[in-house]
C-alpha cells in the first residue's frame, strides 16, 4: 500500500514475530479506499478536469496520487505496531526481511509478468532494476522508475524502507514519549512546509524527486513514530471525533488544493491512521467489516494490477498493444470494475498461497541449517 501492501495483521497469521498483536481491521479496510483513489486518478482525473461542471470532482481525482503518501505512512505505522519488541530477537532481522519478501513479491512478480507482452523494447539494465525492486534508487536516471509497470515504483520505495526499518525502529524505541511527539511534529512540519510529498507539482522537480526513496522517508518514519505512540497510549479511548475531523479535513484538502500545499494532507492522514486504530467509531466498524477486510486484503493487487488489467482490456477492445494510441476511453470505464474482481481472485488464489508457501520454505531452510549444525556437533 505503500503502496497498499498487506501489512495489517490477520487473526490466524502464524508468523512468530507478529502473532503477539491483535489485528487492526479498520486499517485493512481503509487501504481499499486509498487504492481506489489512486486507480481513479489514473482512470478518470483528466476526463473530469476537462469539464468545468465537475471541477471539484476533477480536483479530487487529480489529487488521487497523494494516497501513495498515505500508504507510506500506514506502512510505517503497521510495521512499528507489529515488530516493536520483536525485531531485536535472535534472527529477527532475517525473519522480518523474509516476511516482507513473502508479502510483497508474489503480486509484484505477477504484475510484471502480465505487463511483459507490452514491453517489447525494455533495456536489460532497466528490466533487472525493476525485477530487483531497485528502479527508484538511481538518482542519475530517475526516469526509469515507472518503466515496465508504472505503479511498481512505489514498491521499490517500500523495499528501501524495509531495508532500513530494523535499524530505525530500535533507535526510535529508545526515545521518550515527549521526544517521540516532538519528532512526529517535526516530521509533519518537514512534509508540509518542505513539500516532500508534493514535488510532482513542480514540473522540473517531479522527475528528480518524486521517485527517490530518501525524499519519501519522512512519511514512513512519521508512520513508525505514530505507531510507537499508539503502543504507548494510556487506555483504549472511545472518542471518535478525531476520525470524523480527519476525514473532513482530508476531503477539504483533496477538493480545494491543487498545488504544492496539498502537502497539508499529511496532518489529517496521521490523525486518521491513529484514530482508526485507537478510537471506536462507526467509520472504523464499517471499514473493519468482513467485506471491507476482504477488499482491503485485495487492495495490494488492486494497486499493482491496475495497469496490467487496463492494458489487456484496452487490447481486447481496440486490438492495439499501445495504451497511448487509439484510446477508445471504454477501457477506463470497464477496467476498474474488472480490476476489483481480478484482484480479489489474485489475493485469494495467488497472493495468500504464495506468501504461505514462501514463509514455509524460509522456515524449512532455517530448520535444515539447524539440523545440519546439530549433526556436525554430535
Amino acid at each position: 500500500m505503500a503502496s497498499p501492501t498487506n501489512d495489517v495483521l490477520k487473526p490466524n497469521d502464524p508468523a512468530p514475530l507478529t502473532s503477539h498483536r491483535k489485528p487492526l481491521p479498520a486499517l485493512t479496510g481503509i487501504r481499499f479506499i486509498a487504492a481506489m483513489q489512486v486507480v481513479f486518478f489514473h482512470f478518470g482525473a483528466s476526463f473530469a478536469l476537462r469539464h468545468s461542471s465537475t471541477r471539484l470532482l476533477g480536483n479530487f481525482l487529480a489529487n488521487g496520487w497523494i494516497a501513495v503518501s498515505f500508504f507510506f505512512m500506514l506502512s510505517g505505522f503497521i510495521l512499528s505496531y507489529t515488530y516493536t519488541g520483536q525485531i531485536e530477537q535472535p534472527g529477527g532481522k532475517r525473519r522480518f526481511w523474509e516476511a516482507r519478501f513473502a508479502r510483497i513479491y508474489p503480486v509484484y512478480l505477477l504484475s510484471l509478468l502480465l505487463m511483459l507482452p507490452f514491453q517489447k523494447h525494455l533495456p536489460l539494465g532497466v528490466a533487472a532494476a525493476v525485477v530487483l525492486m531497485a528502479q527508484t534508487w538511481n538518482p542519475v536516471h530517475p526516469e526509469i522508475s515507472g518503466d515496465w509497470n508504472l505503479t511498481a515504483w512505489t514498491l521499490s520505495v517500500e523495499a528501501f524502507f524495509y531495508l532500513l526499518f530494523p535499524f530505525v525502529l530500535p533507535l526510535l524505541q529508545r526515545l521518550s514519549d515527549r521526544i517521540l511527539r516532538a519528532t512526529l511534529t517535526l516530521l509533519l512540519l518537514l512534509m508540509v512546509c518542505g513539500h516532500t510529498m508534493t514535488h510532482s507539482i513542480e514540473p522540473m522537480s517531479r522527475r528528480f524527486l518524486i521517485p527517490l526513496p530518501i525524499f519519501r522517508l519522512p512519511e514512513f518514519v512519521a508512520g513508525v513514530t505514530l505507531g510507537l505512540l499508539f503502543l504507548r497510549r494510556k487506555g483504549t479511548g472511545r472518542s471518535s471525533i478525531g476520525v470524523y475531523v480527519s476525514l473532513l479535513a482530508t476531503a477539504v484538502v483533496l477538493l480545494v488544493f491543487r498545488d504544492r500545499w496539498l502537502s497539508w494532507i499529511a496532518v489529517p492522514y496521521a490523525l486518521l491512521i491513529y484514530g482508526l486504530a485507537a478510537w471506536d467509531s462507526k467509520v472504523a466498524r464499517l471499514l473493519g467489516s468482513g467485506s471491507f477486510v476482504l477488499l482491503g486484503g485485495a487492495s495490494y493487487a488492486v494497486y499493482l494490477l491496475q495497469m496490467p488489467v487496463r492494458s489487456w482490456v484496452h487490447l481486447a477492445l481496440t486490438g492495439n498493444w499501445n495504451l497511448a494510441v487509439d484510446h477508445s476511453g471504454m477501457d477506463a470505464v470497464l477496467s476498474p470494475a474488472l480490476l476489483v474482481g481480478v484482484s480479489i481472485l489474485a489475493f485469494l488464489f495467488w497472493e495468500e498461497p504464495a506468501r504461505k508457501w514462501l514463509r514455509d520454505w524460509f522456515r524449512r531452510k532455517v530448520e535444515s541449517k539447524v539440523d545440519a549444525i546439530r549433526s556436525r556437533t554430535n
